[in-house]
């Protein structure tokens, strides 16, 4: 595939997610796009999810604890096997925040992010994808830590 397939084939992951709302095949349309052995980071925690099960997983956390978030790219970069897209996320805290640890009560919030993905692809497939955004900002934005500068409480 060339460049210019391969931004699609990225921007269309895009599309999907910003569209699941009326959509209701929006999430087995995006698990199409994976390799069966991809390898999807979620470089801020660490997390290592594999193949179109993997991106499920971390698409409906996104989704559970924020249901109206959009990502809204801005600017690409693509080579014949890599696409590299920077952008914003924007969403409002409107459910309660699912964590590992345990459940936080919604903080009625509202945060907009920039974020940078990285797509590898071969084949005609997502073969990886590195997710990196700022979670500190995030985190703030949601209320969780003081937001830099300020003095903790």
């Amino acid at each position: 595939m060339g460049a210019q397939e391969n931004v699609a084939l990225a921007w269309s992951l895009f599309d999907l997610y910003n569209n699941r709302q009326s959509d209701p095949a929006w999430l087995d349309k995006s698990r199409a796009l994976f390799a069966v052995n991809a390898e999807i980071i979620d470089v801020p925690t660490g997390a290592t999810f594999h193949g179109p099960e993997g991106y499920m997983r971390l698409g409906l956390f996104s989704i559970e604890n924020f249901p109206d978030m959009r990502e809204e790219p801005t600017n690409v970069y693509a080579t014949e096997d890599q696409v590299t897209l920077e952008g914003t996320l924007r969403w409002n805290d409107t459910s309660p925040l699912y964590l590992p640890a345990g459940g936080l009560p919604s903080l009625r919030r509202s945060g907009e992010l920039w974020f940078c993905s990285i797509f590898q692809i071969r084949n005609g497939k997502i073969a990886s994808f590195h997710a990196y955004y700022d979670m500190m900002t995030q985190m703030e934005q949601l209320g969780l830590v003081p937001a830099y500068g300020q003095a903790a409480e």
